[in-house]
């Protein structure tokens, strides 16, 4: 039997959340893993014995997480090598819907805001997963506040994508040509940033959420028609990320 399934649901639990806890601290890769290995021989011992998890933490599973952290150094190298795929993914969510209309363009304070807004987007999400992993937030309280910050970070975009629209007279529009470049290269970088992340969603969201895009571009449906299939995509972006953290959960109870 693999190791992992020696655990209870609590134990693996419990490295996940440290994992994630450690990750968003900046610590270094290959640190993690070893660490969270070596713990995890710990915890077999201990269920074994019949004792919990509990028995081998010093303090409160905050306390103990903090107290890891604060005993890692943080791994800057790959902190300034990863943050490339941060930014020009959010810079691709936030042009390729435009461009796949046709309507590509650009203002100052878009330029100015972009880079202050995706910062304020990656504190965001870099605090909530932080806090989820520290405090052992559950699938459900997860997903919810998951959701808050989500939407927190969009609504600040999309008010400068708007607002800005109204303040200033953009200085560039691109041709039908530039918007597809544009549409070819936010593709790759969704592309890079899924084998970079090993995992499929930075292809599937954008695949879902630009659906109603491309039906404006490209369809003779009403804008109110569109715009109900719109609500319907990120409905179903929801639903799948639900059945995504249910799917979790019940391997980890039969694990």
């Amino acid at each position: 039997m693999e190791a992992r399934n020696m655990l209870s649901a609590k134990s693996e639990t419990f490295i996940d959340n440290l994992r994630l806890y450690l990750m968003t601290s900046g610590k270094n890769e290959s640190e993690i893993k070893e660490l969270i290995e070596e713990l995890r021989g710990h915890l077999i011992e201990t269920q074994k014995n019949g004792r919990s998890i509990d028995e081998i933490i010093d303090g409160t599973p905050e306390q103990y997480m903090v107290s890891l952290k604060r005993e890692m150094k943080t791994d800057y190298k790959s902190l300034i090598k990863n943050l490339p795929f941060y930014f020009t993914g959010v810079i691709a969510y936030l042009i390729m819907g435009p461009a796949i209309k046709g309507e590509f363009e650009l203002n100052m304070v878009q330029v100015i805001g972009f880079p202050i807004f995706a910062v304020i987007g990656l504190l965001v999400y870099v605090f909530f997963l932080q806090q989820s992993g520290k405090k052992q937030f559950s699938n459900k309280k997860f997903f919810l506040v998951g959701i808050i910050a989500s939407s927190s970070v969009t609504a600040l975009f999309i008010i400068l994508l708007v607002g800005s629209g109204l303040i200033v007279e953009p200085f560039y529009k691109g041709s039908t040509t530039i918007n597809w470049i544009v549409v070819v290269i936010c593709t790759c970088i969704f592309v890079s940033c899924a084998i970079w992340s090993k995992v499929w969603f930075p292809i599937w969201i954008p695949a879902i959420l630009f659906i109603p895009d491309l039906l404006y571009r490209f369809s003779n449906l009403t804008d109110e028609t569109i715009l109900i299939i719109g609500f319907v995509s990120i409905i179903l972006i929801f639903v799948l990320m639900i059945l995504s953290l249910v799917i979790t959960e019940r391997y980890r109870v039969k694990v």
